[in-house]
């Protein structure tokens, strides 16, 4: 058996263990209506006959090229093995934990629309380097779920976490605000590279005067976070600490840590907020800093996902 042979039923086998699971081979079998000892029989040193390689495929929902040939037919990129590993992950945790696939879709929307946003502003504002996009706005308290939220139409989510702007950023800088950092994350590594840090906030505008985005311009922050992204703090729940209309910046490959401030997505609710989170064995309690407000209790299945808040900028006056 060649090289190109042995890559086939590699992929083949990846593809039976995301679909199937590391025990699966007697499951996917039967998928394909073949006898365990005969899909065995492939699997250890002889290629499938086409029939069954169109089966795998259509039933994977994989393209065939990239079966016999590892690379994407449309990209003619390979796909690793690492990919098919996340893959195979995924799998099993959707498998365990049925109620994981709202959490996981919503991570995923946030990242591919942080992917599209971040590819639109590289290629009109190539030379803006260590650019931070502010996503939105969010309230520093739990917000009501859609259908109790009164004069709210449910399309809109307020603080625009999950709604990109889709603008034209091939303009001119309308505004520039210089600001301070302040430092969330008790990891010496982040306190020691932010220490003493300053950031601006710009503003941009495309072809609409009403076109405005805004980004943080901080080079250390994107140095160490490249998939960072910043949202505006409405209201006074972690005040002194956080105060209105601050900026915070959180990444997706940070998760949220107890006892520091953290951003968190609840299932239903109007865009996100920000707290403290102490975790149980099955909630999560939301702490405000401001002893005026009370400490909210949810549900774990409720937390779609949490995120540790780096930094955080108060804007000089």
């Amino acid at each position: 058996m060649d090289e190109l042979e042995k890559s086939i039923i590699h992929r083949i086998i990846g593809v039976r263990t995301s679909l199937a699971g590391e025990r699966g081979r007697n499951k996917f079998a039967k998928m394909l209506d073949l006898s365990p000892s005969t899909y065995s029989y492939y699997e250890k040193d002889r290629i499938p006959p086409v029939p069954v390689l169109v089966k795998i495929c259509q039933l994977c929902n994989i393209d065939l090229n990239w079966l016999l040939t590892g690379k994407n037919g449309e990209s003619d990129k390979a796909i690793s093995s690492e990919h098919l590993k996340i893959i195979a992950k995924t799998q099993k945790i959707i498998e365990k934990q049925p109620n994981s696939v709202n959490a996981l879709s919503a991570f995923l929307n946030l990242l591919e629309e942080k992917a599209s946003f971040e590819t639109a502003v590289k290629s009109q504002n190539s030379s803006k380097n260590g650019w931070i996009p502010v996503l939105g706005r969010t309230a520093a308290g739990v917000h009501g779920s859609w259908s109790q939220s009164i004069g709210t139409d449910s399309r809109v989510v307020e603080t625009h976490i999950e709604q990109l702007v889709q603008k034209h950023l091939n303009s001119s800088i309308v505004n520039s605000i210089t600001a301070d950092i302040t430092v969330d994350s008790q990891t010496r590594g982040i306190i020691q590279a932010l220490n003493k840090s300053q950031a601006n906030l710009i503003q941009t505008t495309g072809n609409n005067e009403d076109d405005v985005v805004q980004f943080v311009e901080c080079s250390e922050v994107h140095n160490l976070f490249p998939d960072s992204f910043a949202l505006q703090v409405d209201g006074d729940s972690m005040s002194p600490r956080i105060n209105d209309s601050d900026i915070v910046i959180v990444s997706p490959s940070l998760a949220a840590v107890e006892g520091l401030p953290a951003i968190i997505r609840i299932s239903n609710a109007i865009g996100v907020t920000c707290k403290l989170i102490r975790m149980e064995d099955k909630s999560v309690h939301l702490i405000p800093i401001n002893e005026k407000y009370e400490t909210k209790v949810a549900a774990k299945n409720q937390i779609l996902w949490s995120l540790a808040v780096i930094c955080h900028i108060k804007l000089k006056k």
